[in-house]
């Protein structure tokens, strides 16, 4: 249940009708654990018809 208090749908919802604040939002960014050294590098210019299972077909 915690990780729907920080969908971005639902944060924009939730601003808009009034039921959490844009201080509210900074503050949930902030204590967001900085997770960048755990990111994998996607090529979005690589060929997306390469797969690396072996199959030729």
């Amino acid at each position: 249940m915690d990780d729907l208090t920080k969908d971005v749908r639902l944060l924009r919802r939730n601003l808009a009708k009034g039921f959490t604040s844009q201080d509210a939002i900074a503050k949930l960014l902030a204590d967001l654990p900085d997770v960048a050294d755990r990111a994998e590098w996607v090529d979005p210019e690589a060929d997306l018809d390469d797969d690396d299972d072996g199959d030729d077909d």
